[in-house]
């Protein structure tokens, strides 16, 4: 529970869509979505999977640094931070891609380079922290906390929640929260051996919808209890997990109402207050079925438009939640709330269809809904206005 106003103060973005969150922005909006296509990058053992990857000519591990620098210089530009309001911040990193990135590319290296040698052990050598929430700790000399949540598509969501709750406990300064997801074959594989990948298209809450579609992205949002300049209020989040199940928020819909109710007295709002959701919509059978029923249980005829980002930059999996808010922040920027892409057909078990145009994106509370695997749940407010 925070006990003071925080804000948003600054954001920044890469996702499949463009180097910054203004250029995915003006992309979305347009209806400039390319669908997912064979990853190409060259630690990929597999081209059957379509995902939506970041365009780059650098080997991956390049890449993805010069991703997450990208975001971090943005979010600091636009919250016009200086260098010592950098250092006396915290760093709450949530990923899943960004703790294995570098394993994974040397060791297809050393594969593809000795194709004659055995191959080499493979093993995840983040400590403490983590390599991405090191980097920043270092490179900006930061004198808060570091953190990082390795929580699979809650990581950075969660990230979020907790760095309000810090902030309005007064037990940090300001929050530098950053969601980092490259791509890796271990979770291709691992969500394909789980039947959760549709290698077609990605179709939230769609009644013809088979899987996810992975996404690689990294973002960056600045909270902070300064409200500067900023337009955006974080109004309150929740987290729950729900131990009845191993993969998903339960398809009945109870839990995924309760959120969503919690949530919204966290923020002093009521149901009616809320413009628009953001659904975490990630394609899959369960996942979508459990989120819909649990919105219309809470919501029933007063259900706000319900919007998925996926089918456009992909489930950007430990990033999601700094991608999507990154976004959808940038979307407020332009005007406009985009609309959901990759769907075609009511489910008559979840009964409404995602918007399917843009519309304007009007001052009030956004609320925001992520539930992942193994049961883990996230839910907050952003206030526009």
């Amino acid at each position: 529970m925070t006990v003071r106003d925080i804000y948003v103060r600054g954001w920044g973005a890469v996702t499949t869509l463009g180097w910054s969150a203004p250029e995915s922005v003006r992309n979305l909006i347009a209806g400039d979505v390319p669908p997912a296509a064979p990853g190409i990058s060259s630690h990929l053992i597999s081209r059957e999977f379509n995902v939506f990857e970041v365009p780059s000519k650098e080997n991956p591990l390049d890449k993805s640094m010069a991703m997450l620098e990208r975001a971090l210089n943005e979010a600091f530009l636009k919250a016009e931070l200086s260098a010592e309001e950098i250092a006396e911040s915290s760093v709450l990193v949530g990923t899943t891609g960004g703790l294995f990135i570098r394993n994974e590319y040397e060791f297809t290296e050393a594969v593809r380079k000795n194709p004659d040698r055995e191959s080499p052990a493979i093993s995840c050598r983040n400590r403490g922290p983590g390599e991405v929430a090191d980097l920043i700790f270092n490179k900006y000399g930061i004198r808060g906390i570091a953190l990082t949540f390795s929580m699979a598509c809650v990581s950075s969501s969660h990230a979020l929640v907790v760095a309000a709750d810090l902030l309005g406990q007064k037990k940090i300064r300001r929050a530098i929260v950053v969601g980092f997801e490259p791509l890796l074959n271990m979770t291709l594989q691992g969500f394909a051996s789980l039947l959760l990948v549709d290698y077609d298209q990605c179709r939230p809450f769609c009644a013809t919808r088979a899987g996810m579609q992975i996404g690689e992205g990294a973002a960056v949002v600045i909270l902070d209890t300064e409200k500067s300049s900023a337009t955006y209020k974080f109004s309150g989040g929740y987290q729950y997990n729900d131990i009845k199940s191993m993969t998903s928020a339960g398809i009945d819909g109870v839990t995924v109402s309760e959120v969503v109710r919690r949530t919204i007295e966290t923020g002093r709002v009521s149901a009616g207050d809320i413009v628009a959701i953001k659904a975490h919509g990630t394609g899959t059978v369960d996942n979508d079925l459990s989120e819909g029923r649990g919105l219309i249980k809470y919501f029933g005829e007063n259900l706000a438009p319900v919007i998925s980002l996926k089918g456009a930059v992909g489930h950007t999996l430990g990033a999601a939640g700094a991608v999507e808010t990154a976004l959808w922040l940038s979307c407020c920027e332009a005007g406009y709330i985009p609309r959901s892409f990759g769907f075609t057909q009511i489910d008559p078990e979840i009964g409404f269809a995602p918007s399917q145009k843009n519309i304007e994106a009007q001052n009030g509370s956004y609320l925001f809904t992520y539930f992942g695997f193994g049961g883990t749940c996230t839910s907050y407010l952003i206030t526009k206005g």
